[in-house]
């Protein structure tokens, strides 16, 4: 049996999303705010679009359960599944591509043939200070962007010889620029 939804007026990691979203939105970043459903918690959902017309969808929860601190969990589900042959590769891969990053979250879930980008944040909500969360969410957003092709082939089966020169072009061209 699935709960019954929440009363959004009476959550609040809505009203604090919801306070959050509105000041997301005043910096021109766009943003949906979802309550809670069943399981699911309040989100907020966030498109994020680069130049190159990319765009990786983060979604914004309060962890619940998790008040001292409260917790902020920042995730992106990649559009890729894993082939059954490149699990070990992939995985490979995504340990090399965290390992150079300012905030690591690339996730294999084999049990669902799945990548994720997932980063977990203790805050302070008084108050919840925007730029905390901004700064999370450009590093996710890049990093999704600038490796997600490279998943890809990774969770399609490319060899391990053909990932890492790839993601030394990916970096070559991050540092070139």
């Amino acid at each position: 049996m699935v709960p019954p939804a929440l009363d959004p007026s009476q959550d609040p990691a809505y009203e604090l999303l919801g306070l959050l979203g509105e000041e997301l939105a005043s910096g021109d970043i766009d943003n949906r705010l979802v309550a809670a459903q069943g399981q699911a918690p309040a989100q907020l959902v966030i498109p994020l679009v680069a130049e190159n017309g990319a765009v990786a969808v983060v979604n914004l929860c309060f962890l619940p359960e998790h008040d001292l601190p409260p917790v902020l969990q920042y995730i992106v589900a990649l559009e890729h599944d894993v082939a059954p042959d490149a699990v070990d590769n992939t995985a490979r891969f995504l340990h090399l591509v965290n390992s150079s990053l300012p905030l690591t979250g690339f996730e294999l879930g084999e049990s669902v043939s799945a990548v994720v980008f997932r980063y977990l944040q203790p805050v302070s909500i008084q108050p919840l200070v925007t730029e905390v969360v901004v700064w999370p969410l450009s590093m996710i957003f890049n990093a999704v962007v600038l490796f997600d092709a490279l998943i890809g082939q990774a969770c399609a089966g490319a060899s391990m010889e053909d990932l890492v020169s790839g993601y030394g072009r990916a970096m070559a061209d991050l540092y070139g620029s």
